[in-house]
């Protein structure tokens, strides 16, 4: 496809950042930012995860192919292609700014191909700081996650958490902010590159929620004397009806201050007129549960809150608008590849969103597969699996290790309420062999097509 001028790619990724943050979706947080943001943009209203969660995710973007089959949360193989190096080939300077932590260290590599990159060191299990208080003593249950099943037990990495930020003084030395401030001087040095594509990720506004008291105080200013949930359990939720306002409240928070940030970075794009030839993209990589059907956090049942994502696409020659087109993470890299007019390796199997970006169209993919991907990737004889598909009408969840068993109508049901897995049964079929069908096409053996069709028996 050829490019109509000499572009830049901005890539904004914000782990677990709710869709329902923003207005424009139904906004229950404070996020003027990206509301304002979203006005200028082609606002996707049926995005969703692919592979899944946080590095398989980042393992589809830099490589452009689907991870479901045939990676897990593990470092990336040295000879899978990545599109950095495809733009290279294109001329275009490419750098990824992150503090998202699991991609980069222990020899994760997922930075491969990039002309540059930095790593904001600190977050979650990070071992970059060592201090003489001991976090994960009686004294710091203060600070530990709520959870009434191990209540002296700090989840993992939460104490290197501790130490990393206790030598914190300003908002600007949160995660958030220190990325984001390394993008914007980052774009100082180069912004005269013909090309580049600059890819952002933050790892806020995932747990643990420390954001400053000010933007706390916007959604719980009431006296609360509870234990601080700022690194909730995974699981169904043991807390009370007030334990589970102020976990709300800290996630929101912690999102506002994320908007802040990205604000930030969005200004310092317009201050240096840049919106004229770049391409700004947010998303975020999956979401998260706050007390919906019970449950807290991820890695559960695949509802809407995880999988149905945001995501903004400025382009300065397209009408802003929403979309219903519906549309996969897979399909990132395949747009970035044509927005540069560069060559599409053969790995790159999503659909690029740039016709629906431009108005050409608002037919995207017909469907929209989620599949969990841990240590592996997952196979017949191994883990438990769970996922989503979804045509935008309908949403069919996958448990019991693999078998669907929950089928729910969203125009009629946004909230998932009503399981209409035994009077729809048709309909359930018909998403499944879609899921099956999405298998075969992307790498995964016969074996494993034919166990999945196993599982769910008449």
């Amino acid at each position: 496809m050829e490019k109509s001028i000499d572009m830049n790619i901005i890539h904004i990724i914000s782990d677990t950042f709710r869709r329902d943050n923003l207005a424009i979706y139904g906004g229950k947080g404070y996020t003027p930012s990206l509301n304002a943001f979203s006005e200028k943009c082609v606002v996707f209203d049926k995005a969703y995860v692919c592979s899944y969660p946080t590095v398989p995710i980042r393992g589809d973007l830099v490589t452009g192919q689907v991870g479901i089959c045939r990676r897990g949360w593990e470092p990336l193989k040295r000879d899978v292609p990545v599109i950095a190096n495809d733009l290279t080939d294109a001329g275009v300077v490419s750098m990824m700014i992150a503090d998202t932590p699991h991609h980069i260290n222990n020899g994760f590599f997922y930075n491969r191909g990039f002309t540059g990159w930095k790593w904001i060191r600190g977050q979650e299990g990070d071992c970059l700081e060592t201090h003489p208080y001991d976090y994960e003593s009686q004294d710091a249950l203060q600070y530990r996650e709520y959870t009434r099943t191990h209540p002296n037990k700090l989840p993992a990495g939460l104490g290197n958490h501790l130490r990393n930020i206790a030598f914190r003084q300003t908002e600007a030395d949160t995660f958030v902010a220190q990325t984001v401030q390394t993008a914007c001087d980052w774009l100082e040095r180069n912004h005269q590159h013909e090309n580049f594509y600059l890819m952002v990720d933050t790892f806020d506004p995932h747990e643990p929620w420390d954001a400053p008291e000010w933007y706390l105080n916007r959604f719980d200013a009431s006296d609360y004397d509870g234990p601080e949930p700022i690194y909730p359990p995974y699981g169904p939720n043991p807390m009370n009806e007030r334990e589970t306002e102020r976990l709300n409240a800290l996630y929101r928070a912690e999102a506002s201050l994320v908007d802040n940030w990205i604000g930030q970075l969005l200004r310092k794009i317009d201050y240096m007129g840049l919106m004229e030839n770049t391409m700004v993209i947010f998303m975020a990589d999956h979401g998260f549960l706050l007390g919906e059907h019970g449950l807290l956090a991820k890695n559960l049942s695949m509802y809407e809150e995880i999988v149905h994502i945001p995501l903004l696409v400025y382009h300065p020659e397209a009408t802003p608008r929403h979309t219903d087109a519906l549309a996969s993470i897979i399909d990132i890299p395949p747009t970035v590849i044509d927005v540069f007019g560069a060559e599409r390796a053969a790995q790159v199997e999503g659909n690029s969103l740039l016709p629906a970006i431009m108005g050409d169209t608002d037919t995207g993919r017909e469907y929209a597969i989620t599949h969990g991907a841990w240590v592996g990737g997952w196979s017949p004889d191994g883990g438990s699996p769970h996922g989503n598909i979804t045509d935008g009408t309908w949403s069919l969840l996958l448990e019991n290790q693999g078998a669907p068993n929950q089928l729910f109508h969203l125009p009629s049901d946004p909230d998932q309420m009503q399981n209409r897995f035994e009077s729809d049964t048709s309909e359930a079929r018909r998403l499944y062999q879609a899921f099956l069908d999405f298998l075969a096409q992307h790498g995964a053996p016969a074996a494993m097509v034919t166990e999945f069709q196993n599982r769910w028996q008449d």
